[in-house]
């Protein structure tokens, strides 16, 4: 049976306990299986902590189980609404550095948070102050509990490690509304879940004594090693049924390459009134990246020069206290809003405080390194290291820099200024060299109501905008055009204004409305070819004209969210729905439009666990009437990415769009995540299909150019992953794609993927 970082004592005494008694004698004499506990988690008691004899043969485990599983939900909902505060941090310890120095702490960072919950009725934490000192890049390999302070859980949620509060301000470009941040990669049923049975047995090891009170010490055994379950120990009281603690490994199926050694513990006591609560949560493991670099001196040139260790140690610690139950009236947003970062970049408050934790001298060291590199004036290669990074980080931000086939390259500046905490101001100008036009997007929003997030805005501009896709809209071709030239995206010019409204209504849903008005004009290509080769994909032509239309939708996404500072972004949970309904009007005789027409769209979005792995399935439709011109076409672009697997859309399109003024697709993917027998691949399988139409249609010039699907396009394939396990925790992917209709584009498709384990 797989485990992970138990006590010698303790995984013996389970062993004998729950083993046959070959498996038992093998374990007793394997030296490596006592492992010392990690580095400040507490010790298992000793022998003569014991209260008596081991008692399994005449104990009703099960029933001991079962009384402990309902004290603690009777608890739970007796509280009513609770209040407590909680102190966090996590360590990263380098063990190839002296202790004690800076160095030995590559990264750690602390919260403080003050959190109110109530049973089944939601969470809520509100970050109160923040710091985090070291190489942000160290934190990125460790793992970490996700709500860690969130006591009403059946699961216990492990990820990658994110700071929330620290990247709050780019959550805006960088994840935008996709999938959300901070995954749960792997849930773990809690030894005390509602269903917990149906996943361990247990047996009585001991009975101890716990500050005077008598409590059995059970062992935790996974009935599936093929499953993410935890294996160890719990201790629960004989009196009243409570669980006052647990240390806990984990089964060979919870993993995150190169991580090792994951032990979770919780500490419980008395908070008052009979009621047990975690007072203290552990997290620790190792991380041995399997990718090293050579020792390298501290600075280089001025620049100090991070080191690749070759192995760190972790630990993520949360400490609570100061418990107030029946606690009348949630705060403002309670049930959708699940983490809110006070301040402006969640370091909002001075730590005047001593920390519940205490620092340890690697850590106050590592802070006074961190202010003296802070405060000391950088050298020219430290500025110009800085300057790298920031013109890479331009080359990425279309407002600066971007690249497709009508504009060629363009070179401008944007920037968004707050000029009062509700007012801000939005200006973009540049230069398109293939156009030889400066394009230009000026425009202020202003929040009416923080409350109901209830922004009004708009801008004036004059620019090029792409047509919208089911597929790629939002997506910035730039490095695909300019190497690959390829750009699934297709151009006009528009030339006018436009007013935005949005707010958050009840029930998670969002609603945005939108008035455009301006001049729209076909655009031609300015590169042509490929050194002389391969020519472009042409940009088709649109219907020019004077473009007054009225639009708008209305999101409901079942994701909780975080906010930080003026953004709202959903947090990834491990099953979500998001639901997109939209509607555009442009009507001749009311608003004076070129174009009459009416435009309804659809989008379902589900991501859930299922069958052993993850399943996502996308489906969207949309129907148009009227005279609807080229540039509101519903279009099935070939997709976002170059010689990969695409899993956000069709991977057999060969550089086809497909378009009509009706639509329907449907893409569904699932990622087993167990391995394939004793191998250690992963397997994935995808498929799709859509349909494209043109239905009581004016033809406009232009249309030959387009494609469509009057019959359903399908495709269907699989992939194996983890093929790269040396390279941990890079996962390279083979795809393989077969199109199952008879349309004259590839027949089969063979791509990679790039991911993170």
């Amino acid at each position: 049976m797989p485990f992970t970082r138990l006590p010698g004592t303790l995984l013996a005494a389970g062993l004998c306990a729950v083993a046959p008694a070959a498996v038992a004698q093998q374990h007793a004499g394997d030296s490596t299986a006592a492992r010392p506990p990690a580095a400040g988690t507490p010790a298992p008691p000793p022998a003569g902590d014991s209260a008596g004899e081991p008692e399994a043969p005449s104990l009703d485990t099960r029933g001991i189980v079962l009384r402990a599983i309902a004290r603690r939900r009777a608890m739970l909902a007796a509280a009513g609404g609770y209040r407590y505060q909680v102190f966090s941090e996590l360590v990263v310890r380098d063990p190839g550095e002296p202790s004690g120095s800076a160095r030995s702490v590559p990264f750690f960072v602390e919260t403080r948070s003050a959190v109110y919950a109530r049973y089944r009725a939601g969470y809520q934490e509100t970050v109160e102050a923040h710091r985090r000192t070291g190489d942000g890049s160290a934190g990125r390999d460790v793992v970490a509990v996700g709500d860690i302070a969130d006591f009403d859980r059946d699961r216990i949620a492990l990820s990658r490690y994110v700071d929330l509060a620290a990247r709050g301000r780019p959550f805006r470009r960088a994840f935008g509304d996709r999938g959300g941040v901070a995954p749960a990669d792997v849930t773990v049923p809690s030894p005390l879940a509602s269903d917990a049975l149906a996943h361990y047995e247990y047996r009585v090891l001991d009975t101890v004594a716990v500050g005077g009170i008598r409590a059995f010490r059970l062992a935790v055994v996974p009935r599936s090693g093929s499953a993410p379950l935890f294996v160890g120990t719990m201790e629960i009281t004989d009196s009243s049924g409570d669980l006052v603690a647990l240390d806990l490994g984990v089964t060979d199926a919870v993993r995150f390459p190169p991580v090792t050694n994951l032990r979770y513990q919780e500490r419980l006591d008395d908070v008052g009134g009979g009621r047990w609560m975690p007072v203290e949560i552990r997290l620790s493991g190792e991380a041995r990246p399997r990718i090293t670099g050579p020792r390298l001196p501290e600075e280089a040139a001025g620049i100090t020069v991070p080191r690749l260790p070759g192995r760190v140690d972790f630990e993520e610690v949360a400490r609570a206290d100061s418990f107030r139950f029946g606690v009348a009236g949630a705060p403002p947003g309670f049930g959708e809003y699940r983490v809110i970062v006070a301040g402006a970049d969640g370091d909002s408050a001075s730590w005047t405080e001593p920390p519940a934790v205490p620092l340890s001298d690697a850590q106050e060291a590592a802070l006074v390194r961190a202010d003296s590199l802070a405060r000391r004036p950088p050298s020219a290669a430290v500025r110009a290291g800085r300057g790298i990074g920031f013109v890479a980080g331009l080359a990425a931000d279309p407002d600066f820099f971007h690249y497709n086939r009508v504009d060629g390259l363009y070179l401008g500046a944007g920037h968004d200024w707050r000029l009062a905490p509700p007012v801000a101001l939005h200006v973009r100008l540049g230069w398109a060299f293939g156009e030889r036009t400066p394009q230009y997007d000026v425009g202020p929003r202003v929040l009416l109501s923080p409350a109901l997030r209830l922004w009004v805005g708009g801008s004036y501009h004059d620019e090029t905008s792409s047509r919208p896709t089911l597929i790629s809209s939002g997506y910035n071709p730039t490095f695909r055009a300019l190497f690959a030239r390829l750009d699934p995206l297709d151009y006009y010019r528009e030339r006018g204004y436009d007013l935005e409204l949005s707010t958050r209504l009840p029930g998670r849903t969002q609603l945005d409305v939108v008035f455009d008005d301006g001049r729209e004009s076909s655009l031609g290509l300015s590169v042509t070819s490929i050194s002389g080769r391969r020519p472009i994909r042409p940009n088709p032509p649109i219907a020019d004209g004077r473009m007054r239309s009225l639009g708008g939708t209305l999101t409901w996404d079942s994701r909780q969210l975080l906010r930080a500072q003026d953004t709202d972004v959903p947090l990834a949970s491990q099953g979500w729905t998001r639901i997109t309904v939209g509607g555009e009007v442009a009507a001749h005789d009311v608003l004076a439009s070129d174009f009459s027409y009416r435009r309804w769209s659809v989008q379902v979005e589900r991501h859930q666990r299922t069958l052993w792995g993850v399943t996502t399935v996308t489906a969207a439709g949309g129907l148009a009437t009227g005279y609807v011109p080229p540039q509101r076409y519903f279009v099935v672009d070939f997709g976002m990415e170059f010689l990969t697997f695409q899993g956000n859309g069709f991977n057999t399109l060969s550089e086809t769009n497909f378009a009509g003024n009706r639509a329907a697709l449907i893409v569904v993917t699932h990622e087993f995540d167990r391995t394939l027998g004793h191998l250690p691949f992963r397997l994935s399988v995808h498929g799709g299909a859509f349909m494209t139409a043109f239905v009581a249609h004016a033809p406009f010039p232009g249309d030959s150019l387009q494609a469509t699907a009057p019959h359903p396009y399908t495709e269907a394939g699989f992939g194996i992953g983890n093929l790269t396990p040396f390279l941990s925790p890079l996962d390279v992917a083979i795809h393989f794609t077969w199109q199952l209709s008879s349309y004259p584009t590839r027949r089969f498709r063979f791509g990679f993927s790039l991911g993170e384990l």
